[in-house]
């Protein structure tokens, strides 16, 4: 019950808030360089950093060449970021994810909408497909969040595979880069991620 009243009161400040959501889907910057480093509560880490281009040949589409290297499982993943916006307010990306260690293809899709008062929502389906079948061991996440100075704090809710919370707080080091801090309820698991942008 307590949870329950938690998550209500959170979902609650999110509704009330002005909303800003920092994320791939909306980089303002032709390079990226982020590093995730996660740490389970049942045991177990890791540490995956990648690095991305992203090539903006209209203002309404882009495309992002990704190499993410998972330095635990010593495991490459190409990735291919494709970004189609309208009007810079409502945003889709594509993510089609190669796992060389396991010879498998997998494709995530994100999307924002940008509303009034600098509120945003966000919404990513992890693993659609997961390299066998369709929306089988898949995530659908829903977040939003609040911006104030150079802190971000963003709270939302995992659905279908591993339920559960999702809360992060950013701190904003530059105007691109940030430090961000984000519990996963449904994975039992704390990140620290840096991101590092620039032209």
């Amino acid at each position: 019950m307590k949870k329950l009243l938690t998550l209500f009161a959170l979902m609650f400040f999110v509704v009330t808030a002005k909303a800003q959501i920092y994320d791939g889907i909306t980089q303002p910057t032709k390079y990226r360089v982020w590093i995730p480093i996660t740490a389970s509560f049942d045991g177990g880490n890791s540490v995956s950093p990648f690095v991305g281009y992203k090539y903006e040949p209209i203002k309404w589409f882009s495309a992002t060449p990704i190499l993410q290297y998972n330095l635990n499982t010593k495991n490459l993943s190409p990735q291919l970021w494709l970004n189609l916006n309208h009007k810079q307010r409502y945003y889709l990306l594509s993510r089609s994810i190669y796992d060389c260690r396991t010879n498998r293809y997998r494709h995530t899709l994100s999307t924002t909408v940008k509303l009034p008062e600098g509120f945003m929502i966000d919404a990513t389906w992890n693993d659609l497909y997961n390299g066998i079948q369709f929306a089988n061991t898949d995530r659908l996440q829903l977040v939003a969040g609040y911006a104030y100075k150079f802190m971000v704090c963003n709270i939302g809710y995992s659905m279908r595979n591993t339920p559960g919370l999702i809360a992060n707080i950013r701190f904003k080091i530059t105007e691109y880069n940030w430090l961000q801090l984000k519990y996963d309820g449904g994975l039992n698991a704390l990140s620290i991620n840096i991101a590092l942008q620039f032209n």
